[in-house]
């Protein structure tokens, strides 16, 4: 278990340095995920992840809205 919490700590950290809010943090994480998984193309999996980056975005419930970045 410790492994993983740090394992989640360390990249917490590491996007915090990389980004500035969750919004930016998703951007990048859709564009990697897209260029991995859809060829280098903007297909299925860029539209599933826009759907879940708006519902994060927009929910009020979304940890994204209610966690600090920082």
């Amino acid at each position: 278990m410790w492994e993983a919490e740090s394992a989640v700590i360390d990249a917490g950290r590491s996007a915090a340095l990389s980004c500035r809010s969750w919004q930016d943090f998703s951007a990048g994480y859709i564009l990697g995920r897209s260029l991995h998984f859809d060829e280098e193309e903007f297909g299925e999996w860029y539209t599933d992840m826009v759907e879940a980056h708006r519902i994060l975005m927009s929910d009020p419930g979304s940890p994204w809205l209610n966690v600090p970045f920082r």
